[in-house]
């Protein structure tokens, strides 16, 4: 499995986000404070969805990643070939569980 791209709608800091990967190895040089944790954990979220931590916001993937000057859902989409067949998997989070959707 190897990833194609991904689409950050909305997630922290990143919003209207497009990467597309190269074969091999990729990487994300940007300044101190660009958002690289926040990509990094965008991907991990797609696959896995998101931490709902029940502490406080350091603990809770929903909160520290919800935008903060947005009340809509936030999320995207990532590409990711396997065996040869393209996979697109989106995801959108809303304020609570329920309100998320992954397609």
């Amino acid at each position: 499995m190897y990833l194609k791209k991904c689409y950050v709608s909305s997630f922290g800091k990143l919003k209207d986000y497009t990467l597309e990967f190269n074969n091999g190895l990729n990487t994300v040089k940007e300044d101190n404070g660009w958002g690289k944790t926040t990509l990094a954990t965008f991907i991990k979220v797609m696959f896995y969805g998101i931490d709902n931590g029940r502490k406080g916001i350091l603990d809770s993937e929903r909160k520290k990643y919800k935008p903060w000057n947005s009340t809509e859902k936030f999320g995207g989409y990532i590409e990711f070939d396997r065996n040869g067949k393209t996979f697109r998997l989106e995801r959108y989070f809303g304020n609570k569980e329920s309100e998320d959707t992954v397609r």
